[in-house]
């Protein structure tokens, strides 16, 4: 009987480009700015409430800190939400039937005595179309 191993490997995921994969990708990218937005308000609010309380017991120095955070964040916060409003931007120009990686997973393949270990690890892809399998090119199981 063969020796076997079970190893993880990256599978990439790759959409055919359509107006409706086009919207989703576009929705999902607003919703990601709005969950954003939503949780710096949080932040904002609960450092507000902090700091204010922190006044009241005479902790300067621990407000000076916690202001330098909350701008760190907020800066942090204020470039991905940039990032993704410019992926919203390249997502409704992309061109019909082409490929987009949509990004990768991870997938298990087993390895036994005699295998090509280059080919069991190697490229995976998996390409879909509106959400269903249309080709998976690579070495399978």
């Amino acid at each position: 009987m063969a020796k076997s191993v079970t190893l993880k490997r990256t599978v990439t995921i790759k959409a055919i480009v359509t107006e409706d994969f086009k919207k989703y990708l576009t929705y999902e990218l607003e919703t990601s700015i709005k969950d954003l937005q939503r949780k710096l308000t949080d932040i904002e609010k609960q450092a507000k409430d902090l700091i204010t309380s922190l006044e009241k017991s005479g902790a300067a120095d621990q407000v000076k800190m916690i202001n330098q955070q909350l701008q760190i964040e907020k800066q942090q916060q204020e470039n991905t939400i940039a990032d993704l409003q410019k992926r919203i931007g390249d997502a409704k120009n992309l061109q019909l039937d082409t490929e987009f990686i949509q990004g990768t997973i991870d997938g298990f393949t087993t390895v036994k005595t005699g295998d090509n270990l280059y080919q069991k690890l190697g490229a995976l892809e998996i390409i879909v179309k509106d959400g269903v399998v249309q080709d998976i090119k690579g070495e399978q199981d």
